[in-house]
């Protein structure tokens, strides 16, 4: 079943399931039936390419999944497994594409500067509320495993006092892209260290066992064999395939054999670039090497997402857990001459976002509408049944996901640089995208014409409605957000131009 924008599927069951299982909560305190109260898991990679999923490559033109030349692709069949029974979301993006801000946003439903996380390492404020704190006053057992990456400048930060309300944070760092775990008596630390005793990121001989992406599986594995009566929260937040790029046998030698190629837009000097990007900022040399060990750390990823699914299955909780699958922001992987992120670049701001909740009609089912990494929160808690008196800027799009009418192109979402002062700012909906800068005059990039976004199509014909709509909702989302990029003059400058 595909879903398109505009299309009706009906979720029979689903709107019987949340009729019965609706609980309230101030923010909220709420009562709730176990019994139909459905677990939450949330996995979180960390600067993954969408492009590396099959289920997503399935739905790309053949240059777009062939990015990195013919036959270069990671088997992901139990990540594919999530979208054959359930929803795959075609643009989603990261709030903000950088690790601290998107999370920020991802976990609270707020925007990063509403909840004091603008850029990396800094602290979320005390007062804001997140997930766990609004399932675990409905009754959830909360738990977050891995990198966390709110609580400020900790590295690696075990155990951080500003957890998002989480009740389970002995596996929960701070930040930090380590290789390999270890206990010491009861607690975890980082296996590996450098010629001075610190912490490193080295692999060190790390193996199934002690490999990061296996080590922090298998807490969350722990976590739900150990579940009583009460649903569970959990968060499985892997640091990969965030460099460096190495990962443990036999998956760094297991691409080696293919012939990885630049990708298209690569060494394109013929072209003008958008200023917002950078001069020479950040300018990539293609390694085919470095495409291997990426690709070999997204196959360990789908590898230990098979084994949790599986140990769902044998507690028999698989039918009661929506399962949601994301990434906290893309990698470029020498896309326009580029790594890792931070930009409004597809490879960069885009992610992979699934969902599957087994009880609803969500089989084979594509959303192309926009969907935001700040919509997470309050989706997870319409999906969940749990009625909130509260506003939140994100959207509860669960309705969309239970079969509600939506308009074709009617969903915008909107993006920010990181960053204390004003770079850029983003409109996207189901086909376009609108680039305001300080920098630079505005960009329009049309998915369909050019998903390589070599090309900028404002003031180009036939697109003056595209950009005023676009400009709108860029217009009431600083009203609303309060956003302070907005009064920078030359934000301001090319909105004015937008709206004309």
């Amino acid at each position: 079943m595909r879903w398109r924008s505009g299309t009706f599927i009906p979720f029979f069951y689903s709107l019987v399931l949340f009729a019965l299982s609706s609980t309230e909560s101030v923010y909220g305190k709420a009562s709730r039936n176990p019994s139909d109260t459905p677990n939450v898991l949330l996995i979180i990679t960390d600067e993954h390419n969408f492009r590396t999923l099959g289920c997503y490559r399935k739905l790309l033109s053949v240059d777009q999944a062939q990015m990195w030349g013919p036959d270069c692709f990671v088997e992901t069949p139990h990540i594919d497994r999530l979208a054959s029974e359930g929803v795959i979301c075609t643009r989603a993006y990261a709030t903000s594409p950088v690790c601290s801000p998107c999370r920020a946003a991802m976990i609270t439903g707020y925007y990063p500067h509403q909840v004091g996380v603008s850029t990396n390492n800094q602290i979320l404020n005390e007062g804001a509320v997140t997930l766990a704190d609004v399932l675990g006053e409905a009754g959830y057992r909360t738990g977050f495993i891995g990198k966390w990456h709110l609580a400020g400048e900790d590295k690696p930060g075990w155990s951080p006092r500003v957890n998002g309300g989480f009740e389970d944070t002995k596996f929960m760092f701070n930040r930090g892209h380590w290789k390999k775990f270890r206990l010491n008596g009861d607690q975890p630390e980082i296996a590996a260290k450098d010629n001075k005793g610190r912490p490193s990121y080295d692999l060190n001989g790390a193996d199934e066992t002690s490999f990061a992406t296996d080590y922090l599986t298998d807490q969350a594995i722990s976590f739900v064999r150990s579940t009583g009566d009460s649903p569970f929260l959990l968060v499985l937040s892997l640091p990969d395939p965030h460099g460096p790029n190495t990962v443990r046998p036999p998956y760094d030698h297991m691409y080696d054999h293919l012939r990885f190629l630049p990708p298209r837009t690569y060494g394109r000097d013929d072209l003008l670039s958008p200023r917002w990007l950078g001069e020479g900022k950040n300018h990539a040399v293609f390694r085919g090497e470095q495409m291997s060990r990426y690709f070999g750390m997204v196959k360990c990823i789908d590898d230990n997402i098979g084994r949790l699914l599986n140990v769902l299955q044998a507690e028999q909780e698989s039918d009661s857990t929506i399962v949601l699958l994301t990434s906290d922001h893309g990698d470029l992987c020498y896309e326009h001459d580029r790594l890792n992120k931070g930009n409004p670049y597809e490879g960069s701001a885009r992610v992979p976002l699934l969902l599957r909740y087994p009880q609803g009609d969500l089989n084979q089912a594509v959303f192309d509408s926009a969907i935001g990494t700040v919509d997470i929160t309050p989706t997870l808690l319409g999906l969940a049944g749990c009625k909130v008196k509260r506003e939140f800027p994100g959207r509860d799009l669960s309705s969309y996901f239970r079969g509600a009418v939506h308009e074709a192109n009617s969903e915008i979402v909107f993006l920010r640089n990181s960053g204390l002062e004003a770079n850029w700012v983003a409109a996207v909906d189901s086909r376009y995208k609108l680039i305001l800068s300080v920098s630079d005059r505005p960009w329009l990039f049309d998915n369909e014409e050019d998903p390589d976004e070599l090309f900028n199509f404002y003031q180009r014909p036939n697109t003056n409605g595209v950009v005023r709509r676009l400009a709108k909702g860029l217009q009431k989302y600083s009203l609303e957000s309060k956003d302070p990029y907005f009064k920078n003059a030359k934000i301001i400058r090319s909105l004015n131009q937008c709206l004309q």
